[in-house]
């Protein structure tokens, strides 16, 4: 079985007091086993996303699992979409 690179945009849901802590939820990202990279990025009006590389084995559902995992991690964690898909 081989493996692929995928790299991700996961944006937050912004309450209506405050704003999410962005470090806390790249902390537990980073925290995955498949997880090569995690960055907090700027995305508009002082919102900012966590972009995610991750290495993740070729196989049915395996992708599906690892975002749901990402998305278990926090309430506010909203939409994640891939940016980009590689073989390695």
């Amino acid at each position: 079985m081989g493996h692929v690179v995928v790299k991700y945009k996961v944006t937050m849901d912004q309450p209506e007091e405050g704003s999410p802590d962005y470090q806390a939820i790249a902390d537990s990202i980073s925290g995955f086993e498949e997880v090569q990279e995690v960055e907090i990025k700027p995305l508009a009006f002082g919102m900012m996303y966590i972009e995610v590389q991750a290495v993740l084995g070729e196989g049915e559902g395996i992708v599906d699992g690892f975002e749901d995992r990402v998305r278990g991690i926090d309430e506010l964690v909203g939409q994640i979409e891939a940016l980009e898909m590689g073989r390695l």
